[in-house]
């Protein structure tokens, strides 16, 4: 790039990058519009992006950030295996392999479009979105079972499915073949197409406006530019080597622990994360693909670190990513990979979180250290449900609303509640009347997690809490997969944990007694029987007419000394119900009663906790307390399922009482 092209307009370089972005977001619209599936209309569950002849990144649209990776291999992998002449005009590949196509799981089904000017490709779109089934053995292809991807779900490397405008009917009758709801799933593949098709009228008006040699330097100096910005942010940070450990927990057969060890090294302008020392890969379907591990990088440094800064290839350049072929962050042949993303990836999420939040805490810049967060919950609660409808015919129902967990606070505010996946920012809950429509299922309710929320003078975000029975069908079966069950997400620079996530099922609970008598029950107390808490991941529960299932999805981690909440605020939670009486009390020493704090009760136990912590023993000249994390948690008034080797530990001012920092410890044989 010459200093002549550079010297090109900003504000029409601005104007072209977003005409770009538009025409990215606008796929989505197709989708959204087009989709008879709620997991795209309603819960937003799907990517769109557009790249240059080679395959690198000219826009991104922001509806799920961690499949960033995954896009950019998908057209590398047909440009690598697909001969030039064999590429026309009106060609779409479709790709949803993870080991060639680097797609998150075999469920997320994309097309990809080589965009033409006369003979010449000068782009490429995809449209990528989770389906409701691709086939395998595990009704919704998520497969916690399986022991290697051949028993998870029929798998397409970026193989052509249209070719020059017409559908390649061999490929489409082995897809409606194999999977158990081809109306749904095929109508979907037919809307990404669509969306395709309109990026391509999009990008063929774009030329026409500026020229095409115009909108190659355009894309080029875009590039640049967002390499620029990204170097000079980078500069901003203190030099050095950050780590952080994750731990991957249970991985479909084995409760166990796998933890993702991130390094990253800040050096001047580049920023290095080094995933090599992670467990290696296993036998369940928690691993996942380099390229996830990329987008879910990236998706921290986004949201965090560059916020104002826009999506292509250039904004990657200064970030290298390490990974060793065989472990968790790096899958290879034939391991299981279904829920790897929201598993494996998402507790890199976490790490990345960790780490930017350390080192742009010491930035100079307020711009910097005001976008510190603490950990998001990060856990997908995946459930899938399987039975008849009322006209006999078997659906899978793959609940959206598993992706509610509580954002992570911040220096200048309270986290998101029910924000969802960090790398998914523009996921949405389905509404529930859609879900109803669509599944046979009936909600009993639907609302806030109380005191998930990690308590902080800012608090993390809260989670969902929500209950269904099966309706107007004879029952059927339920799969359910959590990510963060037993270790929950930290806080921040004196925040508490959020909760961790779980499922119950109550057999016998006589839902459907209740409502056939009018009424609705609104809590497990009320139910007929006992609710079994769930573990991890299990398969195969039978679910009959008047049985329940709960999720509880838990909160983000909490920023700052709970003590240094305003009562006020920490009253409002209570008559929110996002907080029970004895959470404000035992959380953030504030006494409310009838929904207001008492100042002079307040203060009096503000004095005790802080005198408390100054009890506590020593260490390194801080005050120390440790214990295991869920006997704390639930002292809080929070939750997490016992596991031996996860303890918590809180670290105060000896002199002030005041709590700088709390650490969620797991140890290396738990």
């Amino acid at each position: 790039m010459t200093t002549a092209e550079l010297a090109d307009d900003p504000v029409t370089i601005e104007i072209f990058s977003k005409a770009l972005q538009n025409i990215a977001h606008e796929m989505g619209v197709v989708m959204m519009r087009a989709s008879g599936s709620p997991v795209i209309a309603e819960a937003v569950d799907f990517s769109t992006f557009i790249s240059d002849a080679e395959g690198d990144i000219v826009c991104y649209a922001g509806y799920i950030t961690l499949y960033m990776g995954t896009a950019r291999q998908a057209v590398k992998h047909i440009l690598k295996t697909t001969p030039r002449e064999d590429i026309h005009p009106g060609d779409v590949f479709i790709c949803n392999d993870p080991f060639t196509t680097g797609n998150a799981h075999q469920v997320d089904v994309g097309v990809v479009r080589p965009i033409f000017i006369g003979d010449e490709i000068v782009a490429w779109c995809w449209s990528e979105a989770h389906v409701n089934d691709f086939g395998g053995f595990a009704p919704g292809s998520m497969a916690p079972m399986a022991t290697e991807t051949y028993g998870e779900a029929l798998r397409l490397p970026g193989v052509k499915i249209v070719s020059q405008g017409k559908i390649i009917d061999d490929i489409w009758r082995i897809i409606e073949t194999n999977i158990r709801v081809p109306d749904i799933v095929l109508g979907d593949i037919r809307c990404f197409i669509a969306a395709c098709n309109r990026c391509d009228d999009r990008i063929n008006a774009l030329v026409a406006e500026y020229g095409l040699d115009t909108y190659k330097r355009y894309i080029e100096v875009a590039k640049d530019l967002a390499a620029q910005a990204v170097r000079s942010r980078i500069s901003e940070l203190p030099n050095g080597v950050y780590t952080a450990v994750e731990y991957e927990e249970h991985n479909g057969h084995t409760n166990d622990i796998y933890p993702v060890k991130c390094t990253m090294t800040v050096e001047d302008e580049k920023l290095t994360f080094d995933f090599t020392e992670s467990a290696p890969q296993t036998d369940g379907f928690v691993n996942c693909s380099a390229a996830i591990t990329l987008g879910c990088v990236a998706s921290p440094l986004l949201m965090t670190l560059f916020p104002d800064l826009p999506i292509n290839q250039g904004t990657l350049r200064p970030i290298e990513v390490i990974t060793k072929p065989g472990t968790i962050c790096d899958v290879q042949m034939p391991a299981p990979v279904s829920s790897g993303h929201l598993e494996t990836g998402l507790r890199v999420c976490r790490a990345v979180t960790r780490l930017l939040g350390e080192v742009q805490a010491k930035a100079a810049d307020p711009f910097i250290r005001d976008h510190v967060m603490a950990t998001w919950q990060d856990s997908w609660c995946a459930g899938f449900f399987y039975a008849p409808d009322e006209n006999g015919a078997l659906v899978p129902f793959p609940d959206m609303n598993g992706g509610s967990g509580g954002a992570g606070a911040q220096p200048i505010g309270d986290g998101m509640d029910v924000g969802g996946a960090l790398a998914q920012p523009q996921n949405s809950l389905p509404d529930i009347e859609i879900n109803e429509f669509a599944y046979p299922i009936l909600y009993l309710w639907r609302r806030l997690n109380q005191n998930s929320g990690g308590p902080g003078k800012y608090r993390g975000g809260t989670g969902l809490d929500l209950a269904w029975t099966p309706w107007y069908t004879t029952g059927g079966q339920e799969h359910t997969m959590l990510s963060c069950w037993q270790v929950p997400p930290n806080g921040a620079f004196g925040g508490y944990p959020g909760t961790s996530s779980r499922f119950t099922l109550t057999n016998g609970a006589g839902a459907d007694k209740a409502l056939a008598e009018g009424r609705i029950p609104a809590s497990l107390a009320e139910l007929d029987a006992e609710p079994q808490a769930l573990q991890g991941k299990q398969f195969g529960m039978i679910v009959l007419p008047g049985d329940v299932v709960t999720l509880r999805s838990g909160g983000g981690g909490g920023y700052g000394d709970p003590l240094e909440r305003e009562p006020e605020l920490v009253a409002a939670d209570v008559r929110a119900g996002i907080l029970t009486t004895h959470a404000a009390e035992v959380s953030y020493g504030v006494v409310v009663a009838d929904g207001v704090a008492n100042e002079a009760a307040t203060a009096a136990a503000r004095d005790r906790i802080r005198t408390e912590r100054r009890s506590w023993a020593r260490e390194d000249g801080l005050a120390v307390r440790r214990g295991p994390a869920s006997e704390r948690l639930v002292e809080l008034g929070q939750w997490c399922s016992p596991r031996e080797g996860v303890t918590f530990a809180e670290f105060a001012d000896p002199e002030t009482g005041a709590l700088v920092r709390t650490e969620v410890l797991v140890a290396e044989d738990a």
